[in-house]
């Protein structure tokens, strides 16, 4: 056990990282490389110049055109809310960790922080509920594939873990900031002894999702961009 502990906590994380990198970039390639369908799919009227492409799809991905669409077009708003407000919940929520990895205890040790970061844990854990059951009822049920939900028991898991460590330790707010530089420097420092057992399963499930990231459905968050980019262009 301890030899696996050793693993996930100093030496998985930098295949993890790499395999998330590359990844992404051989991902990324691939779309830059691709060859152009024969027909022309571009959105009239369309801009004429990159530039006006870029903010096009800036304005259409800021001002959620595409979500208040779809909810016209379905008529069932809840499902398509809660899915936004989930990807919303995950990013704050990636947001109250830059302290960690940022090294600013003060804010951290804040209260308004604190309460913030609490809020954003149980609504990300809620809505991931509520997309599990949503997904296993009717006609979405027989849609999702293994990979639908391989994706949500990892978020569900990183969430759970996350709620544990938040509700049931007192973190040290010097212990995972010192943990994380150690491993950005390559001079590894001690365990986070506050954030206790859950933490290690956290940490791992984490690095499941970097690894699962650029070969699942999670990479639209990059490509959804490009694929604007290519339709308004």
């Amino acid at each position: 056990m301890a030899t696996l502990a050793f693993l996930f906590y100093y030496v998985t994380p930098y295949i993890a990282l790499a395999v998330f990198l590359g990844g992404m970039a051989y991902r990324i390639y691939r779309w830059w490389r691709a060859k152009p369908v024969a027909g022309h799919l571009s959105l009239y009227p369309r801009p004429h110049r990159r530039w006006g492409a870029f903010m096009e799809m800036l304005i259409e991905t800021v001002t959620l055109k595409m979500v208040f669409n779809a909810i016209q077009i379905s008529g069932s708003a809840l499902p398509i809310t809660a899915g936004l407000a989930l990807h919303g919940a995950l990013f704050l929520g990636l947001a109250h960790h830059l302290p960690v990895f940022l090294h600013l205890p003060a804010l951290r040790s804040s209260a308004i922080w604190t309460a913030f970061g609490t809020l954003m844990g149980l609504a990300f854990g809620a809505l991931l509920l509520y997309a599990l059951a949503h997904r296993l009822e009717g006609r979405r049920k027989h849609l999702s594939i293994p990979q639908d939900y391989l994706a949500l028991l990892l978020l569900i898991g990183i969430a759970v873990t996350g709620l544990h460590i938040h509700f049931l330790h007192a973190l040290d707010a010097q212990e995972l900031p010192r943990f994380f530089l150690g491993l950005a420097t390559f001079n590894w420092q001690p365990v986070p002894q506050s954030a206790g057992p859950s933490f290690i399963w956290h940490f791992a499930f984490v690095q499941l999702l970097m690894v699962y990231f650029p070969f699942s459905k999670f990479s639209h968050m990059v490509g959804y961009p490009l694929a604007k980019m290519v339709a308004y262009s």
